[in-house]
């Protein structure tokens, strides 16, 4: 343990999560030959012992229907529970029976890197987020990688668009609460599908968790109560927002 931790200290380390070795073994190896740190481990309570045993993994690669938790709640408790921030991939599986390269996709968020065509935009991806977080201090709630992606970290685009999450998340938490008093399910389903995308922007699993749950798992007498921690989860990110950004025009 002491000579892997060693080891650990002295490169980036990657955990990849699937149950089957077999499948990630080409990625593993790949990564490997990059000058990586790479190990494995077959579900997520696995990978939340190694993170909370281990020192030096930056980077998480996980499956998304992983057993006995899945991706999203896997993060989130390494986030949560341990304080600690890797940069999150998920890695989804299209079909059954394709190759391994072609039916794989990684996805950080929303986002896709086909396994074999985008590998190494993948992995610049991973060496910028290992020279960000020597710097950066990266609030528990949020983050803005995604939009530092998508955007070659335009700063006014940023912004834009923290300030078009702030305003569209608490005015559609505000109907969630009209159709709650109204008894109209149907529609709560809808504006939690449509809320997602928002908190995976910023990469809040916690509130893409909550908001897969009222959209397909949730009883009726479940929403009030899974409403009012999404409007938790969403008020802790909108108090870290107005600490980060205090000149932006914030609900």
């Amino acid at each position: 343990m002491e000579e892997q931790s060693e080891v650990l200290a002295n490169l980036h380390g990657i955990l990849i999560v699937h149950k089957d070795y077999d499948q990630i073994s080409q990625l593993s190896l790949y990564l490997k030959e990059q000058g990586y740190y790479c190990d494995h481990a077959k579900s997520g309570l696995e990978a939340i012992k190694k993170f909370e045993t281990e020192d030096g993994f930056k980077t998480l690669i996980i499956q998304e229907n992983n057993i006995p938790l899945n991706a999203y709640k896997t993060i989130d408790y390494i986030k949560t529970e341990l304080n600690k921030n890797p940069y999150s991939i998920v890695l989804q599986e299209e079909s059954e029976g394709t190759e391994i390269v072609a039916s794989q996709k990684l996805v950080p968020v929303d986002q896709f890197y086909v396994l074999g065509d985008d590998i190494n935009i993948l992995l610049q991806h991973i060496k910028n987020q290992g020279e960000e977080d020597l710097n950066v201090e990266q609030s528990p709630y949020y983050s803005i990688d995604y939009l530092k992606e998508i955007s070659d970290n335009n700063t006014e685009f940023i912004e834009e668009s923290l300030q078009l999450f702030s305003l569209s998340v608490a005015k559609d938490i505000g109907e969630l609460y009209l159709k709650v008093k109204a008894k109209d399910y149907e529609e709560i389903r809808k504006i939690a599908h449509k809320i997602k995308p928002s908190f995976a922007m910023v990469e809040n699993f916690k509130g893409v968790e909550l908001c897969d749950e009222i959209t397909y798992k949730a009883k009726e007498e479940d929403f009030k109560k899974l409403i009012k921690e999404l409007f938790t989860e969403f008020a802790e990110i909108q108090n870290a927002l107005k600490r980060d950004y205090p000149n932006l025009n914030l609900q």
